[in-house]
């Protein structure tokens, strides 16, 4: 009951605030704040190593805005969630990647060039962000993969998340918000849902995730 109500809390809250620049942050840390422990992580495996996420779009490996934001904001949940987890920057990622012209580079030869022991590898594809053409809707089809770096590749875990959208029901208006922001929204919410698969999560804080799309 508890939590319920501090979820009500942070939904009246978020229809007061403006998606403004800076704003999706504050949603994100409003959600966070009544995350519970319900559901327990699919994948422990990240407690206490070297740990490199790298996102590749249908441009490439960190060939997009979208994969470096992406990357951003799982490195974050990631940090404030795991413990013990030691993250390799993701400007040594990028840096590693650019250096090589590699944007189809192999996770094992990324993962072995930063001395990461795992990469978590986040492949997005087929990512778009309107439902016609007067509402935004975020879809994409998602693939998660743990790569045991010592052990040349080894996949220790895989998740397929075909055809994610957010929000499920309905949409902002085109109107109302802009494709940059939106953009920024949905990138968040599909960084919660992967970075989710590594520590408990509440899934009732989906809910309010999907309650935030239309608090523009």
């Amino acid at each position: 009951m508890q939590r319920q109500q501090r979820l009500l809390a942070v939904l009246a809250i978020l229809t007061l605030v403006p998606m403004a620049s800076g704003c999706i942050s504050l949603a994100a840390n409003l959600i966070g704040a009544v995350q519970g422990t319900d559901r327990p992580a699919e994948y422990t495996g990240l407690k206490g190593k070297r740990v490199a996420v790298i996102v590749a779009t249908d441009s490439g490996i960190g060939a997009d805005t979208a994969s470096a934001m992406l990357a951003s904001y799982i490195q974050a949940n990631l940090k404030n969630n795991v413990k013990d987890i030691d993250l390799v920057r993701q400007s040594e990622v990028e840096r590693w990647v650019s250096s090589r012209g590699q944007t189809d580079g192999s996770y094992l030869d990324i993962g072995k060039g930063v001395k990461a022991e795992q990469v978590v590898a986040v492949e997005v594809t087929n990512l778009g962000l309107r439902n016609g053409a007067t509402l935004y809707k975020g879809h994409a089809d998602l693939v998660v993969s743990v790569l045991d770096i010592t052990d040349e590749g080894e996949i220790m875990y895989r998740k397929h998340l075909p055809e994610f959208t957010f929000p499920k029901m309905g949409g902002p208006s085109v109107t109302d918000t802009t494709e940059s922001k939106f953009r920024g929204l949905f990138l968040t919410v599909v960084a919660e849902k992967v970075s989710g698969l590594f520590y408990p999560v509440d899934p009732t804080a989906e809910v309010a995730l999907d309650a935030t799309a239309n608090s523009f």
